[in-house]
């Protein structure tokens, strides 16, 4: 123990040193090492015998006042720390006797500054790597979900796909290329669609089949499984097509003739329609379509009207002089508003349309129904042929609804002519055709305002108007 506190006391002493004299001063020792002195406690322990002592250096012992000559000669011994003596640790020591200056002390405090920051650094990255780890392990847990349960697409759909089944594809060749073509979202969708289908017999036969892009997996397994598809045309039909146009479009499509068409078309009980309905103008619903090869006129105009009636009944009207109503009203809206104002528009007609208003007095005022009766499209108009009352569809000069749909409305506006929304409006008028941007009035004085802020657009953007 005696010999690990000199080395200990010796440790000090070096580092004392080394730091004074990177300092530039002098060390001025205070307390010097215990001597290696071999025999130390032979000296310390001698008994004081007066009578050897003074036989043997009696002169040396009168001189000291009788000191033991055998211990004269040594050094002073520094003090021995004991358990009642506290040992000062090295760097207060340091700091007590004066041997680091101020300089010293700042780079001390310095220095533990720089380890605190970068013990507080090394915290904070592990922090981090850490938050990575989890923000890694959660998505690529979520991925790992996902691989096995697909989002499925909502539906119902967008542009129509034509998709070819050949000989010997199986089910997993033609879910992936389903996938490929973005009809369905994953493949395994569509086998696990097919695994759970109705059919009896679960096969895709050979064929083309009509599908759409982004269709749910259920949807296009009803249409694969178990059937077998022969040589077929498309027929697509758009919102707001006039009888006519729509009779030209499925002759185009299915080189059926159209004077056959037409003929039909002018025969609306053989479609079980009512009286009121001189022919099949807005009941020919926009949509696609798919036929055989051999289909006749007949079958072909009966989808489209079947498709309308089941639209009505949707919305709540499964009476077909109602629904003819409907219709007319609907085809009016589909001409005149934006979708996202259907309901609001249709409102404003139902407003219109009643005799004992005082702002239109019955008359429903569109220019759309005006242009129709002149077999035209576009919305400019005489002053004389604004007059001209035999133009059945003028309704400026003649009250109530017009005596036919005005064309083929989509299944929104059916919707929305069925359940109009009560409100106090007359009027209406985009004054943003860009935005689509429509502003409604209950007076024609704020009508005149709205149609002022209008043109004012429409002088700013010519290039539109």
């Amino acid at each position: 123990m005696r010999e690990e506190a000199r080395q200990e006391r010796q440790r000090e002493t070096h580092r004392a040193l080394y730091k004074s004299f990177a300092a530039g001063q002098g060390l001025p020792i205070a307390e010097p090492s215990t001597p290696e002195v071999t025999g130390l406690d032979h000296y310390l322990n001698v008994p004081a015998d007066p009578e050897t002592a003074g036989d043997t250096n009696s002169d040396a012992a009168g001189d000291k006042g009788g000191q033991d000559t055998h211990t004269r000669f040594l050094p002073t011994l520094a003090p021995v720390h004991t358990a009642q003596t506290p040992i000062v640790e090295p760097q207060d020591s340091l700091h007590s006797n004066g041997l680091l200056g101020q300089d010293d002390q700042e780079q001390e405090k310095l220095h533990r500054k720089k380890t605190r920051r970068k013990r507080n650094l090394v915290m904070l990255a592990t922090v981090l790597i850490f938050a990575l780890v989890v923000a890694g392990s959660f998505y690529f847990i979520k991925s790992l979900v996902k691989q096995f349960n697909p989002d499925d697409y909502p539906g119902p759909g967008g542009a129509t796909v034509e998709f070819t089944v050949e000989d010997g594809q199986g089910l997993g060749v033609i879910s992936r290329k389903l996938e490929d073509l973005d009809v369905i979202s994953n493949d395994k969708l569509l086998i696990k669609a097919v695994e759970n289908s109705k059919q009896a017999n679960k096969v895709i036969h050979p064929g083309t089949y009509l599908l759409k892009s982004q269709m749910p997996a259920a949807d296009a397994a009803e249409v694969l499984v178990d059937n077998r598809p022969g040589k077929v045309f498309y027929i697509g039909l758009k919102a707001n097509l006039r009888m006519n146009a729509a009779l030209e479009e499925i002759a185009k499509g299915s080189g059926l003739k159209l004077a056959d068409l037409k003929k039909l078309a002018n025969q609306p009980e053989k479609f079980g329609l009512p009286d009121s309905a001189p022919n099949l103008e807005g009941w020919l619903h926009p949509g696609e379509y798919r036929f055989a090869l051999d289909s006749t006129p007949k079958e072909v105009l009966s989808k489209m009207v079947r498709a309308t009636k089941d639209t009505l009944k949707d919305a709540g009207i499964s009476d077909l002089d109602k629904g003819y109503r409907t219709l007319k009203v609907a085809s009016i809206l589909q001409a005149e508003a934006r979708e996202k104002d259907y309901a609001t528009v249709a409102g404003a007609i139902e407003n219109r349309l009643n005799p004992a208003n005082k702002e239109t007095h019955g008359l429903l005022q569109v220019d759309s129904a005006v242009i129709y009766g002149l077999n035209r499209y576009s919305l400019q108009f005489s002053q004389a042929e604004r007059k001209d009352a035999g133009n059945k569809y003028n309704t400026y000069v003649h009250r109530g609804l017009t005596p036919t749909p005005i064309g083929s409305p989509a299944t929104s506006a059916i919707k929305a002519a069925a359940n109009p929304q009560e409100n106090g409006y007359y009027y209406w008028v985009t004054v943003n055709i860009k935005t689509g941007e429509t502003k409604f009035a209950s007076s024609y004085a704020e009508h005149q305002q709205n149609q002022a802020e209008f043109r004012a657009w429409c002088q700013q953007n010519s290039d539109v108007c």
